[in-house]
């Protein structure tokens, strides 16, 4: 299966522009905030809560981080006018993170300050392991100024480290997270390899969130994640103010429609932008097994 996921990664340029579009319309909500805006009132009134990620190349100059900035203060906005229930979701290298890090502190600054105003709440995506210690920072230093209640952090199952950065993380305070396995490629090292390896430390740092306190979206579509899941909440006793589940959007809805009967808030990920198209081509060639994924999507419904 490996040798046909990178086949597809390598054959990616061919496929027609149209075709792509096609095929991840059910996955990304428009290029444009008002096709975001009608997906998420469509979702809202399903009973699912939202949070919103502008979708964008990596940045070649710090002054498009400007650009992210206005597009966010924009989502918010919309947001609150619309009277929706959800939130936000940014990649720090999406307001130069990795070009200028003092002027990234900046601009998330200001967009904080903003969520705060409207009592919202922002989500700091966790990207590859460059970006970690940087990412954490960030997220340390705007919980100790809003609180937790207005940023929040994710971290990655598939991480060897992972575990130690919860108990550093929540030894710092209480503490708002997404746990997800982890899409992005990373060497061994750093990284556990073994789907079931992963599976194994996912329950384990969900457990270690529980127990610190912390609230945290629960972001899978693994079957047999979300029924240990579910029974590691019922263990401890925890209500709807200590956890969520997370999904994105289009994917398992069946799966996702089953999580919200059963009594669980539920969260969908929302992405949109103009950008659409080279961020769906870049986590493909980003994580080849994905490439599967969509091939499979092109021949079978459902």
């Amino acid at each position: 299966m490996k040798i046909l996921d990178q086949f597809i990664v390598k054959t990616l340029p061919l496929v027609p522009k149209p075709i792509v579009a096609r095929l991840s319309k059910p996955y990304i909500a428009g290029d444009n905030l008002d096709s975001a805006m009608a997906v998420c009132r469509d979702l809202n009134e399903k009973g699912f809560r939202v949070t919103v990620d502008i979708l964008g190349e990596f940045l070649t100059n710090i002054d498009q981080a400007e650009e992210s900035l206005l597009g966010y203060k924009q989502v918010l906005e919309a947001l609150v006018a619309n009277e929706i229930d959800g939130n936000i979701s940014i990649k720090p290298t999406f307001f130069g993170l990795l070009l200028q890090l003092d002027r990234c502190r900046e601009l998330l600054h200001e967009l904080l300050t903003l969520v705060a105003k409207h009592e919202n709440f922002m989500r700091l995506d966790m990207e590859d392991t460059p970006c970690t210690d940087m990412t954490i920072d960030l997220y340390d230093a705007y919980r100790e100024e809003f609180g937790p209640k207005r940023v929040g952090i994710v971290l990655q199952a598939y991480l060897r480290r992972t575990m130690d950065d919860i108990a550093a993380i929540t030894a710092r305070g209480q503490s708002h997270f997404r746990l997800c396995k982890g899409i992005y490629v990373e060497p061994e090292n750093l990284a556990y390899q073994g789907y079931e390896e992963v599976r194994a430390n996912f329950l384990e740092c969900l457990k270690a969130m529980f127990d610190a306190g912390a609230f945290v979206g629960i972001a899978t579509h693994d079957d047999y994640l979300v029924a240990e899941s579910e029974k590691i909440i019922r263990e401890r006793g925890l209500g709807p103010e200590h956890y969520e589940f997370q999904m994105l959007l289009g994917v398992r809805e069946t799966l996702r429609d089953q999580i919200r009967a059963a009594g669980h808030n539920l969260r969908i990920y929302v992405p949109f932008g103009k950008d659409w198209y080279g961020y769906s081509v870049r986590r493909l060639k980003e994580n080849p097994a994905l490439a599967g994924t969509f091939f499979k999507a092109m021949f079978i419904k459902g």
